[in-house]
């Protein structure tokens, strides 16, 4: 369902979102402590991170936040508001953060996806992201750990890990 009257902006302004931004992390995360989101949330002072923010009617509806290597780019974590799944703001900030990595001229982008997360492995899939690898037991969810399937997208050139 769209909201016409408050349709999503996004914003690569990321700076002062802090508090916003691991709040959104902790509901979408209800498992986790709050030291992990202000560990997520210290890291938006590294120059090497970037990402950007979607909002509609001035409050946060979600965001995603990257990290820069030398040629690639780690996806540290896309976030939605759960009241606001299924509407394509992940695509958008998806498609937002591939183009900032372009931008940067970075060659690849990584990332970590739950085994069980079928929305987000089939988003990643349709933007052409590739697994190429797994880590085991990667995520705690209640008193249960889920592998994580690691994916990439070439962005320029050649992947390093795979043929």
């Amino acid at each position: 369902m769209t909201d016409t009257a408050h349709p999503i902006s996004y914003s690569d302004k990321i700076s002062g979102w802090d508090t916003q931004i691991g709040a959104l992390y902790l509901s979408v995360y209800p498992e986790k402590k709050p030291t992990e989101a202000d560990s997520l949330t210290r890291l938006m002072k590294s120059p090497a991170l970037y990402g950007m923010i979607a909002q509609r009617g001035g409050s946060l509806a979600g965001f995603i936040l990257l990290l820069a290597s030398l040629d690639s780019t780690d996806i540290l974590e896309i976030c939605v508001h759960p009241d606001m799944r299924r509407s394509g703001i992940g695509k958008g900030l998806l498609e937002a953060g591939l183009f900032q990595a372009r931008q940067r001229r970075q060659n690849s982008i990584i990332l970590e996806v739950a085994e069980n997360n079928l929305a987000a492995q089939t988003l990643y899939h349709q933007a052409g992201f590739k697994q190429i690898s797994r880590r085991q037991n990667y995520y705690l969810r209640g008193t249960a750990y889920i592998d994580a399937l690691v994916m990439e997208k070439q962005l320029f050139g050649s992947s390093k890990t795979s043929p």
